[in-house]
């Protein structure tokens, strides 16, 4: 792992916001800035206040977690961990987008999660092994919240509600894969194509980012990769989904010009 810089205090985080959350939280639930660091390298707030995952955990649990929190940067297509690697620590995504993926015994990618929502934790179903099953890559750049395995670890022994919320991560990332799997055998490549824009869209709103503008980091053909289809099918699905009227694309993303068909579609109605 490289040397991740600790933000100053003054750094203005934004993804750290409370006042950006995709959910309320209780006042009296929150832990606040970590109170054993130092001023000059304390957060404004907390992510596990913000986090899904998280939020919801006692002041006292959240504190106990709070001494083994570190942050850190990644650069852009810079690798968290390999296939492979002895599990060391779980993620904590701040900012930025990191794509979780095997790679096939002919060199190809299969891209089957991608981390986008500040809160969502990175190498979660990993905690229980002893090397990773999947490697992690930065799309952009990366901020996470990162803690070793042992300490966390050590905090469920101290508090059973944290084992519970990890659970609830891991059975969230099982059914988010099932459904993926559902879709390549499923769907046809239209199909695919419109629900992965319905998911890019969802992330967008969750992200609470302005306007129709859909961000796409990957390549073709890595976006191709992920939805089993070759590059030439998932170049003809977009022409076909821009001639229909559902979307425009410019060489950053998609604009959703008609969200409701592509639902539709990737329902196969």
């Amino acid at each position: 792992m490289r040397i991740l810089k600790i933000f100053s205090h003054n750094e203005n985080i934004s993804i750290m916001n409370i006042k950006n959350l995709n959910h309320q939280i209780e006042q009296s639930n929150i832990a606040g800035p970590c109170p054993d660091k130092p001023p000059e390298i304390r957060c404004a707030s907390c992510i596990m206040d913000t986090s899904f995952y998280f939020s919801n955990l006692s002041v006292d649990a959240k504190r106990d977690l709070q001494p083994s929190l570190n942050l850190g940067r990644f650069n852009k297509k810079e690798t968290l961990y390999k296939e492979g690697d002895k599990c060391r620590h779980l993620y904590i995504l701040l900012s930025g987008e990191v794509k979780v993926y095997k790679t096939l015994h002919n060199g190809k990618q299969q891209i089957h999660k991608l981390v986008q929502i500040p809160g969502d934790l990175i190498a979660c179903d990993d905690l229980f092994l002893e090397t990773h099953g999947s490697s992690a890559e930065t799309l952009n750049d990366v901020t996470v919240c990162y803690l070793k395995c042992n300490d966390l670890h050590n905090s469920t022994e101290r508090y059973k509600e944290i084992s519970d919320t990890l659970m609830q991560a891991m059975s969230r990332n099982i059914n988010s894969y099932i459904k993926h799997i559902a879709n390549l055998g499923q769907k046809n490549a239209l199909q695919r194509l419109a629900s992965y824009l319905v998911y890019l869209n969802d992330t967008h709103q969750k992200r609470h980012l302005a306007g129709s503008h859909l961000n796409d980091l990957l390549s073709r053909i890595e976006l191709a990769d992920m939805l089993g289809v070759t590059q030439r099918t998932l170049i003809r699905s977009i022409k076909q989904l821009e001639s229909d009227g559902q979307i425009n694309i410019d060489k950053e993303g998609f604009f959703i010009l008609d969200l409701s068909a592509l639902i539709q579609i990737s329902s196969g109605n």
